[in-house]
C-alpha cells in the first residue's frame, strides 16, 4: 500500500495517457484529411529547411492563400514531421495525439496546483482527455494548432504558479506561435492568481508577458494582412451580443452531451429560445456580482477567456466549430469533477452515485469518440456526415469536390450549381462547377461558366488551368499553352499549371521542353512526386541514368509506397544491365 501511495501520481498520469489513447487511437490509422491535403501534401514550404521557407513560416499564412491564419510554430513542427516521416500520415497523427495526451497530463497537474485535490484533478483531466469534442482536431493534422497551443498554455500557467517564470514565458511564446489562442495566456494566469488569492505583487510578474504582444500582432498582420475586427468594432459588438449568448449554451450542452458531432456546425437560427438565453445570462451575471462565488467565477472565467479569441469568428460568421471550446471545456469539467468528488466523500448510495456520474460519461465519451472517428475517417465520410446537420457552403463545396474525385460528376454538379447560385461571385465554386459540367457532358455550359469567370477575374490561375484543360481536349493546343503560361505567370506557386504544361509538351513530343518545366517545378518544390517520376523517365530516355536514378530514389524516399517510382527504378536497373 505504501508503494502504491508513493507512486500514485505516476499511476494516475499513466491512466490519463491510456485514456487519451483509448479514445483517439483510431486516428493513428487515418490518412491526410480535409485541410491536410493543402497544409501538408501540397505544401512545398514544409519540405526543405531553407531560409526562404523559414521566412515563409513567419511571414505568411500556412495555407499560402493570404488567409487570416497565423501558425509559424505549427509550420515548423510540420517541417520536423516531414523530415522524419515524409508523407507517412501515421507520424503526423502520432504527434497530434502526443500533444493531446500532454495537454491532459498538464491539466491534471494544473488542477492539482489550483487545489482541487487528486481525485477531482484526475477526473477533470480524464474528462478532458476522452471528450469527443477533441475528435475534429485529432482526425486532421492541421488540428495540431489547437492541441499544441492549448498544451503550451496549460504549461505556461502551471510553470508560473510554480514560480518557473522563464519557462512560463517561453511556453507562452510557443502557445502564441501555434495559434492565436495563446494570447489569452497572461489573463488565464491572472485568473489563477486571483483564485488562489495570491499577493498582488505576483501580478506584476506578468508585465514581461505583455512586451512581445505588439510585435506579435504586427508580425501577424504583416503575414496575413488581416486583423480581428476588420469589420469594425461597432459591428462586432452588435453581432457578438446577438450570437454569442445562445451559441455558448449550445456549446455547454455539447460539452456534456456530444451527440451528432460533425464539421462545419452552423450557429442556431434565430428562435424564441434566444430570448431565454439572453435572460439566463443576465440573471447569471447578476448572481455572480451579488454572491461572488470564487469557484464559479473561476470556472466561467476560464471558459469565456478561452473562448474569447473565437468571438470575432462567432460574431461575423455562421459557423461554431466544435474545437473552438477544446480548452474552454476544461473549466466545465473541473466544476463537474469537484461536485462528483464531494459526493464521493459521502457514504452509501451517494458514493455509488458518484461512481456512476464519473463512469457513465467516461465510457460513453470514449465510445462516442471512436464511433465519430469512424464516421469521419475519409474526406467523403467527413462531408457526407456533416450534410445531415449543416448547410455550410464551404462544406458542401468540399463534398462536391469529393464526389468529383470519385467520378460522381452529376452529384458534384448538382451541389456546385446550388451553392454557386447563392454565391455567384465565388471563383472556387465556379471553377468546380465548370469542371463538373464538363465531365457530365454539358461542355458548352462549362465553357461559358469558365469564360464568364475569366472576364471578371482574368488572372485567376485556377480558371486559366481549367480553361487550358478544356482547350487540350478540344484540340486547341496552342491556346492551352498560352493559358498555362499565363497561369504560371500570375501564380508561380501553382504546381498543377506546371504539371499540366509539361504533360502538354509530352503529348506534343516536346520532351526537352517538358523536362525544363519539370526541373523548374522541382526547384520550386523538390518533393513534387509527379515531377520526380516524370523527369526521371525523361532522363532515362536520353541515357542520363545517374540523374534518373537519383530522381526515382528521391520519389521512393518521399513516398515508400509509390508503385510507379519502384517500377521506374526496377526498369532503370534492368536497362542499365542490358547496356
Amino acid at each position: 500500500m505504501d508503494l502504491l501511495n508513493k507512486h500514485k501520481r505516476a499511476l494516475l498520469m499513466a491512466c490519463l495517457a491510456l485514456a487519451a489513447l483509448a479514445a483517439f487511437w483510431a486516428t493513428l490509422g487515418l490518412g491526410f484529411l480535409w485541410d491536410d491535403h493543402q497544409f501538408i501534401e501540397a505544401n512545398p514550404y514544409i519540405k526543405t529547411w531553407t531560409l526562404a521557407n523559414l521566412r515563409h513560416a513567419f511571414f505568411s499564412d500556412p495555407f499560402n492563400q493570404a488567409l487570416n491564419y497565423y501558425r509559424p510554430i505549427q509550420t515548423l513542427s510540420n517541417m520536423l514531421d516531414f523530415s522524419v516521416w515524409r508523407l507517412n500520415p501515421f507520424g503526423y497523427h502520432l504527434t497530434n495525439l502526443l500533444f493531446h495526451s500532454a495537454g491532459a497530463l498538464l491539466a491534471f497537474m494544473l488542477m492539482g496546483e489550483l487545489g482541487l485535490g487528486s481525485a477531482a484533478a484526475f477526473l477533470a483531466a480524464f474528462f478532458f482527455a476522452v471528450n469527443p469534442t477533441g475528435v475534429e482536431q485529432l482526425i486532421i493534422v492541421a488540428g495540431r494548432a489547437e492541441l499544441a497551443s492549448s498544451a503550451f498554455t496549460l504549461a505556461s500557467v502551471l510553470f508560473f504558479l510554480r514560480r518557473g517564470y522563464a519557462l512560463s514565458f517561453l511556453t507562452f511564446l510557443m502557445a502564441l506561435g501555434f495559434k492565436e489562442n495563446g494570447i489569452i495566456t497572461p489573463l488565464l494566469i491572472a485568473l489563477a492568481l486571483w483564485f488562489l488569492k495570491k499577493d498582488k505583487r505576483e501580478y506584476l510578474k506578468l508585465l514581461p508577458f505583455l512586451l512581445p504582444l505588439p510585435f506579435y500582432l504586427w508580425l501577424r498582420h504583416a503575414a496575413t494582412g488581416a486583423g480581428p475586427l476588420d469589420g469594425g468594432a461597432a459591428a462586432f459588438v452588435m453581432q457578438a451580443a446577438k450570437k454569442i449568448p445562445p451559441a455558448v449554451l449550445v456549446y455547454i450542452e455539447n460539452a456534456f452531451l456530444p451527440f451528432n458531432m460533425h464539421s462545419h456546425r452552423m450557429q442556431p437560427d434565430l428562435a424564441p429560445w434566444f430570448y431565454a438565453a439572453y435572460a439566463f445570462w443576465a440573471f447569471f451575471l447578476l448572481g455572480l456580482l451579488r454572491y461572488k462565488p470564487r469557484a464559479l467565477i473561476f470556472v466561467f472565467g476560464w471558459y469565456f477567456l478561452n473562448l474569447a479569441p473565437k468571438f470575432p469568428l462567432l460574431a461575423k460568421g455562421d459557423l461554431m466549430l466544435e474545437h473552438w471550446t477544446y480548452l474552454a471545456n476544461l473549466g466545465l469539467y473541473a466544476a463537474a469533477a469537484v461536485l462528483i468528488a464531494r459526493i464521493n466523500d459521502r457514504k452509501g448510495m451517494r458514493k455509488a452515485a458518484a461512481w456512476v456520474c464519473a463512469g457513465v460519461p467516461a465510457i460513453f465519451w470514449i465510445a462516442a469518440a471512436n464511433a465519430n472517428i469512424h464516421l469521419r475517417s475519409t474526406d467523403l465520410k467527413i462531408y457526407e456526415h456533416a450534410t445531415q446537420y449543416s448547410s455550410s457552403k464551404p462544406m458542401l463545396y468540399n463534398l462536391a469536390r469529393e464526389y468529383y474525385l470519385a467520378g460522381q460528376f452529376e452529384k458534384s454538379r448538382a451541389i456546385l450549381a446550388r451553392i454557386s447560385a447563392v454565391d455567384p461571385g465565388n471563383a472556387l465554386y465556379l471553377n468546380g462547377l465548370a469542371l463538373s459540367l464538363w465531365r457530365s457532358g454539358a461542355r458548352k455550359e462549362a465553357a461559358a461558366t469558365l469564360d464568364g469567370l475569366l472576364v471578371r477575374q482574368p488572372d485567376n490561375s485556377e480558371a486559366l488551368v481549367n480553361k487550358a484543360c478544356f482547350l487540350i481536349e478540344g484540340g486547341n493546343l496552342a491556346g492551352a499553352e498560352r493559358n498555362l503560361k499565363r497561369a504560371i505567370e500570375t501564380a508561380p506557386g501553382n504546381e498543377t499549371a506546371y504539371t499540366t504544361l509539361a504533360g502538354l509538351y509530352l503529348h506534343q513530343k516536346k520532351e526537352a521542353a517538358a523536362l525544363v518545366v519539370y526541373e523548374t517545378l522541382l526547384r520550386l518544390d523538390p518533393y513534387n512526386l509527379q515531377a520526380l517520376n516524370d523527369a526521371g523517365i525523361l532522363h532515362a530516355k536520353t541515357a542520363r541514368y545517374p540523374e534518373a536514378k537519383e530522381l526515382f530514389e528521391r520519389a521512393l524516399k518521399l513516398s515508400p509506397d509509390s508503385r510507379n517510382a519502384a517500377l521506374n527504378l526496377e526498369r532503370l536497373e534492368a536497362l542499365q544491365k542490358r547496356k
